[in-house]
């Protein structure tokens, strides 16, 4: 009986540890023992659409050729080496094959160059040599464009755009009656084929006012990477997507009031030696604002008579003088009459009297001898002569004049007063000249 009682002790407590779990290190072991799949590398770059020859590529001339090399950047298997081809084709192992014996053009894609392709028309850019297209391989690896245009800047006369000469092109690129299919796209295609921009992770824009960044939100990214749903929450708080703006009442409440003087209108003092002092003596800017507007109404105006106006004015006295005559003596001070006084101090009646247009009179050539005569006599530079125009003959003891002899003194004392033959005899053409121009005006009057 003891045998069997022990035996039962040795069950029960078999049973106890029967219920105990296998511990954490069991299950990692049993983990580790099973195969794990192998991690697949990563996938092959893609090649752009525009070849650009990169100088300081990899030569990886391990590889075979149309193959590259290069180092995991990320994951469990961060800093090993994958292979990738221009197919698209991606392995961890190298591949088999003669390595390259030289380095392939790679672009700045990360892709050898036999990965891109070649546009279907040639947009040769301008400045490259050779001449290069914009999908970047050159005017050789492409065909003649499928619609003949002339380049008016072409080196080569009658080459087109598309860098070929004209009769390289095929007879079906010369017919201009045909016109590209175009399709109509929707706005929704249109915005899906576009690059969509990815917004920052933040629900609500919040301008951070400590940041040396104008416009940075609170999570640390600018205002253009947030979405419209962030700045329109904002918007929504009231905070005018994190500006500064507010109401103007309430700015003005903010402000430092500025002390007011005690007056109750604004009136400038206009002997004040500073501008925009009040008769109170204090200046425009310390009145208040109904102070200001009490000198805004408009002033009393009383239309006046041109008449009580000049009355008004400091007379000045006139002349005593009934018409003004200009004073020809050239000692005589310039605009003086010959009253003595001056042409300002003359009365507006006189200034008239004396301004009435000139009437001309028509007068033979003995009333002008007769006149002037009488003029020499009055200056006292008259000719003695004796006998008069006529053709009688006077005398005076054995002295004897005819007409012409008094005609040839009166010629040679006008001679000698005009200062010479020449002067006198053009002083009588322009007196002639100036005769027959007033005979028109006498006729008509």
């Amino acid at each position: 009986m003891g045998c069997s009682s022990s035996k039962t002790d040795l069950l029960s407590e078999t049973v106890v540890v029967s219920d105990v779990k296998p511990s954490l290190d069991y299950a990692e072991l049993k983990m580790a023992a099973e195969p794990q799949p192998e991690l697949e590398p990563p996938a092959a770059p893609v090649a752009c659409r525009t070849y650009r020859l990169d100088s300081n590529a990899a030569p990886c001339l391990t590889c075979p050729p149309g193959w590259l090399v290069r180092t995991v950047e990320f994951g469990q298997r961060a800093g090993e080496l994958f292979y990738f081809s221009s197919d698209g084709v991606s392995q961890w192992d190298c591949p088999s094959g003669d390595a390259k014996v030289a380095a392939e053009p790679t672009c700045t894609c990360g892709c050898l160059k036999s990965a891109h392709t070649v546009c279907e028309e040639c947009e040769p850019q301008p400045g490259t040599e050779p001449l290069t297209c914009k999908c970047g391989f050159p005017k050789e690896e492409h065909k003649p464009c499928g619609r003949y245009r002339v380049n008016m800047s072409a080196a080569n006369f009658g080459d087109c755009k598309c860098g070929f000469p004209k009769d390289e092109h095929d007879a079906a690129a010369f017919d201009f009656s045909t016109k590209k299919d175009l399709q109509k796209k929707t706005s929704a295609e249109l915005r899906a084929e576009m690059v969509q921009k990815q917004f920052a992770d933040c629900p609500k824009y919040q301008v951070n006012l400590e940041s040396s960044k104008f416009g940075e939100c609170l999570c640390g990214r600018p205002k253009a990477e947030h979405s419209p749903e962030a700045l329109a929450k904002n918007a929504r708080d009231g905070q005018t997507a994190g500006t500064t703006r507010r109401d103007a009442d309430e700015m003005r409440t903010k402000f430092v009031q500025k002390e007011k003087v005690d007056c109750i209108k604004y009136a400038p003092n206009l002997t004040s030696g500073e501008f925009g002092v009040c008769v109170c003596g204090a200046k425009r800017a310390d009145h208040t604002d109904v102070a200001l507007a009490a000198d805004t109404g408009a002033k009393a105006a009383k239309q006046q008579d041109a008449a009580d106006v000049r009355a008004g004015f400091v007379q000045r006295s006139v002349a005593d003088c009934a018409k003004f005559v200009l004073n020809m003596d050239p000692a005589a001070p310039f605009g003086t009459c010959k009253c003595g006084r001056r042409r300002v101090e003359h009365s507006d009646s006189a200034l008239a009297a004396g301004s009435a247009p000139k009437t001309f009179i028509k007068k033979t050539s003995e009333e002008i001898r007769v006149e002037m005569s009488a003029k020499q006599e009055e200056i006292g530079t008259a000719v003695e002569t004796k006998g008069a125009n006529i053709g009688a003959v006077y005398g005076l003891g054995n002295q004897l004049r005819t007409a012409a002899d008094e005609a040839a003194a009166i010629q040679a004392a006008i001679n000698a007063r005009a200062g010479g033959t020449d002067k006198a005899a053009a002083l009588n053409e322009f007196n002639e000249m100036m005769k027959d121009a007033t005979a028109p005006a006498a006729a008509s009057a």
